[in-house]
């Protein structure tokens, strides 16, 4: 690779949903890094301790954590409001926080896991950012929101339905609340996933070797690698290294992107996993 890049956020300081496991644990690992102060969010208490005190340890910025549910609004509120009282101001907020449906087909999934996906996947990222938008504009902060999103949210085939749906919902939650908040300095964006090794994937590869004892986990996770452009799966810090540059000053005119960071997954047809 030609050039290297290094990024300093001392004294900013970020929310990360979701960030106990996967993707979300990357992203914080990678602000924690590069200074942050870094606020954990996840479902479970102690997963969310384990983490904020591991990112105590990486950088010279604090840690704190706040359990929650983000498809509870009022968990949603908490969480800002924590963020507020620990660190003054909140710079950057990376809305992460994803599930998977248990019933992925638009043919046969229920009302119920309609809701569960939208409230979890689409409803929290609008709503946390605009409680985090509103306490920027009053602290006069012109800070950054960066959703994240995936690769189904571009796809007309294949499956992952209900998953899909929301995703391509964050895409159009991204563009619009771009040009909402931007008159107010504020840059909204989004990185834009394929797949990554994460628990959720290896969870997938293992149901998959269960049923060729030849097979190992990392073999599925190998071939599925290999049928990427770029011949590997993401890893974390993949996600991460785009959140940095997307919040930093080097993108200070970049508004409304979605960012894909998937080795070029994207440009395949359809789902390859």
């Amino acid at each position: 690779m030609a050039g290297s890049t290094s990024y300093d956020f001392t004294g900013e300081a970020a929310i990360v949903t979701g960030a106990t496991k996967g993707i979300g644990r990357g992203i914080a690992m990678g602000l924690a890094d590069a200074g942050a102060d870094v606020l954990v969010n996840a479902r479970t208490p102690a997963d969310v301790e384990e983490v904020a005190a591991e990112l105590e340890e990486r950088g010279p910025g604090r840690a704190v954590g706040a359990a929650g549910d983000v498809s509870d609004p009022e968990d949603i509120e908490m969480m800002v409001q924590t963020a507020i009282e620990e660190f003054e101001t909140i710079d950057l907020l990376v809305n992460n926080a994803a599930m998977w449906p248990r019933e992925d087909s638009m043919l046969t999934a229920s009302l119920e896991d309609w809701n569960d996906t939208i409230n979890v996947n689409v409803r929290s990222q609008f709503y946390a950012s605009q409680l985090v938008a509103g306490h920027m504009i009053e602290e006069d902060v012109q800070g950054s929101i960066i959703n994240v999103t995936s690769q189904t949210g571009d796809r007309r085939c294949g499956g992952r339905g209900l998953y899909g749906t929301s995703n391509t919902a964050i895409n159009g939650l991204t563009w619009r609340m771009a040009y909402d908040y931007a008159q107010h300095g504020i840059r909204v964006n989004a990185i834009s996933t394929d797949a990554t090794e994460t628990y959720q994937l290896r969870l997938e590869a293992e149901m998959v070797a269960e049923d060729d004892p030849e097979t190992t986990v990392e073999d599925v996770l190998a071939e599925w690698g290999s049928r990427r452009p770029l011949g590997r799966l993401g890893q974390p810090e993949d996600l991460a290294n785009a959140v940095l540059f997307l919040a930093s000053d080097k993108a200070e005119y970049i508004v409304g992107t979605i960012l894909r960071v998937s080795g070029g997954g994207n440009l395949q047809g359809d789902t390859v996993t």
